[in-house]
């Protein structure tokens, strides 16, 4: 019983609050449907006032991964860098081409924007266009590209050269790669050469005093298979090190070398092991075999160790110079840029339907804050007047 009169209680309360608040809506119409009008008013005038603002949009992404070259990062510097399937490295790079400092340099001094966003210095006309631009890497692999301004032509200018800078940039970048490598390479090679010319020298002058020494059959195989091993070994440590150098220490293309050497030094450990019986010289299981014999497998082993990681680095070098000579592959543009036709900003009709509704809040507020001032005011008299008697 006394459940349903509190909510009978409840109901009514409910309805007298709502009746109250239509009163006051009613009463205080003048005032909300002026703070309406003024308000919708001015913001109407203002949005027509405004100077719109134009919006172009281009989209590109890398050039496939074949154009014109092939998968190892020793064929094309770049490649491991630029490409797809590297975890988004070469979005990466390009998206950081476009908001580099020297993009927006060419641009500004290219389309003079300094009276153009009234900057005072060429710092401040950068800063301008970088908040006039905006650049979203897709999930599908692309490149988004907006650039907004009061001009529409200017706007679509503006887009497509960024996309002609970037692909300049992305070009200078592979030709500089090619040429760091093939300068690598060339240095190693080098090295190789004068390592292999010093040990035929050695095996020259060891035929002169010793004459020729035939190796037993068993010598030569380990000969051969260490060589191989080691050969392998060293022209990784090549690759490692180019990579290195050009691509930076932290680069994803390390880690696959890296584990192909890890490989190739466990073959190397295991045959240790196996062969040398304590030492590190495999040779050592042969040990019953003549001193001269030994020492003519190491000299052997030497020169085809060297002779084999000539070969290799040789054939690095030749791919990098014709890597360094060619024409390297643009960036593939799915949309350049025109100059729209509908205005991005401002937007009219959204910024008015915004407005009208908080004019509507504002006029009820105020039709309250009106209504409620007189009695307040009377009520702090009241109290004064009170305070006043039982003062005296």
């Amino acid at each position: 019983m006394d459940a349903h009169i509190e909510n009978t209680s409840a109901v009514e309360g409910g309805k007298s609050a709502f009746a109250s608040f239509l009163a006051l809506l009613w009463r205080g119409r003048l005032v909300i449907v002026g703070t309406f009008i003024v308000v919708v008013t001015v913001v109407t005038i203002a949005v027509f006032v405004m100077t719109p603002s134009f919006t172009a949009k281009a989209s590109f992404m890398p050039p496939p991964d074949d154009a014109g070259s092939v998968s190892s990062f020793l064929r094309d510097p770049l490649s491991a860098v630029l490409k797809r399937g590297s975890g988004g490295a070469v979005l990466d790079r390009l998206a950081s081409f476009l908001n580099s400092q020297t993009t927006r340099r060419i641009l500004v001094e290219r389309f003079n924007l300094r009276p153009h966003y009234k900057a005072r210095n060429l710092s401040e006309a950068m800063i301008a266009l970088e908040k006039q631009t905006r650049v979203v890497v897709t999930t599908e692999g692309t490149i988004e590209l907006a650039v907004t301004d009061r001009d529409p032509k200017l706007a679509a200018a503006l887009a497509n050269c960024y996309l002609d800078v970037v692909d300049s940039l992305f070009r200078d970048a592979q030709t500089s790669h090619a040429r760091q490598m093939r300068e690598f390479l060339e240095r190693r090679l080098n090295e190789n050469r004068r390592a292999l010319a010093e040990a035929e020298s050695t095996a020259k002058a060891f035929s002169l005093r010793y004459g020729v020494v035939a190796l037993p059959e068993q010598v030569a195989s380990l000969v051969d298979l260490m060589a191989s091993i080691e050969g392998k070994i060293m022209a990784l440590d090549v690759q490692i090190g180019a990579a290195r150098q050009v691509l930076g220490p932290d680069h994803f293309s390390l880690r696959e070398l890296t584990s192909q050497r890890e490989q190739l030094a466990a073959q190397r450990k295991a045959l240790i092991e196996t062969k040398g019986r304590g030492t590190s010289d495999p040779l050592f299981a042969f040990r019953e075999v003549p001193e001269r014999a030994l020492q003519w497998a190491r000299i052997e082993r030497e020169i085809k160790i060297q002779t084999l990681i000539q070969e290799l680095v040789l054939q690095q070098y030749e791919v990098a110079k014709l890597e360094e000579q060619r024409d390297v592959s643009s960036l593939t543009i799915i949309d350049r840029a025109t100059p729209p036709e509908i205005r991005s900003w401002p937007r009219r009709g959204r910024i008015i339907a915004i407005s009208a509704a908080i004019a509507i809040v504002w006029g009820i507020l105020l039709a309250y804050a009106l209504e409620e001032y007189p009695r307040l005011r009377r009520r702090i008299r009241e109290m004064n007047d009170l305070h006043s008697r039982s003062d005296a």
